[in-house]
């Protein structure tokens, strides 16, 4: 039992769609090693029917993308990349296939549809960490209260803006360090705090990048960290320059949201940025840093 129950029979009510889904499938008998030795993460530990925080870096140890791993079966795993960057990924992993037992497919016309565990009939029981077939597609939950997210092809109306928003808003509450693919290779797996969602091991062996993300965590000196914003003006975009009082450089934005009132940002700061902080964007916003 992989923590849903469905009948996929029934005609499943559609909700709106918040926003495109770009995922990579990788299929075939060697989808699991080939991915323990290019990803971050733990992937011969997952099991079917769970998902876990991953990335993959350069060779200068720099993240080039951040996403949810998945198993859905056995000899399947899949990509999702929130902010998008599959068919770059899918074409960069291609590489290095080489003689293993393996397919890519970079998947961009689906969809992400938000489900409220608690208030919505059609939602499907789920663990923490379980994924499992929902309608055509596939469900899971994810942090920052109690949604779940439902990846399926492309169909149905789409939703109010404001809806996005306050799914963004909730990334930003929990701290993921979502990476838009014009920022991929700027920052290192410890200032997108990629430890304390256990989206990279040091004891699993070598996967690109690893010699130097090691070297980082063992004897420090790392100078940039992750820290939640809040903004009194519209939410900047991804890449987003951020400076200090003085006018120096204090980071730049991951992404951001207006849920409701004001804005809400995640940004790789430097680590000397107090909290309390105040900072000024590329068009003038005010924002203060808060721990992640």
């Amino acid at each position: 039992m992989l923590g849903l129950q469905v009948d996929r029979h029934a005609t499943m009510p559609m909700p709106m769609r918040l926003a495109p889904a770009e995922l990579v499938f990788l299929d075939g008998p060697d989808a699991v090693s080939f991915a323990h030795a290019q990803f971050t993460s733990d992937v011969k530990a997952l099991a079917p029917g769970r998902w876990q925080w991953s990335a993959w870096l350069d060779a200068q140890g720099r993240v080039r993308h951040f996403f949810l791993l998945a198993r859905p079966q056995p000899d399947r795993l899949l990509a999702w990349l929130p902010l998008g960057g599959a068919a770059p990924l899918r074409e960069a992993l291609a590489r290095y296939v080489l003689r293993a037992r393996l397919s890519l497919t970079a998947e961009t016309e689906w969809s992400l549809h938000g489900l409220d565990a608690n208030a919505d009939t059609a939602a499907p029981t789920l663990d923490a960490d379980a994924i499992a077939p929902h309608g055509d597609g596939f469900a899971f939950r994810q942090p920052g209260g109690d949604r779940i997210a439902w990846l399926a092809p492309s169909r149905g109306p789409a939703a109010e803006p404001a809806m996005l928003e306050r799914w963004r808003a909730r990334d930003v509450e929990a701290g993921l360090p979502l990476l838009a693919p014009e920022l991929g290779g700027e920052f290192v797996p410890q200032a997108l705090d990629l430890e304390r969602l256990d989206a990279i091991r040091f004891d699993k062996g070598c996967y690109p990048g690893q010699e130097i993300a090691a070297r980082l965590h063992f004897r420090g000196g790392n100078k940039r960290s992750l820290r939640r914003l809040s903004a009194n003006g519209l939410p900047p975009p991804p890449g987003a320059q951020l400076r200090d009082a003085d006018g120096t450089d204090a980071g730049r934005v991951l992404y951001a949201a207006a849920p409701d009132e004001g804005a809400t940002a995640i940004a790789v700061l430097r680590i000397d940025i107090p909290q309390g902080a105040d900072l000024t964007g590329d068009a003038g916003n005010l924002f203060v840093t808060m721990d992640v």
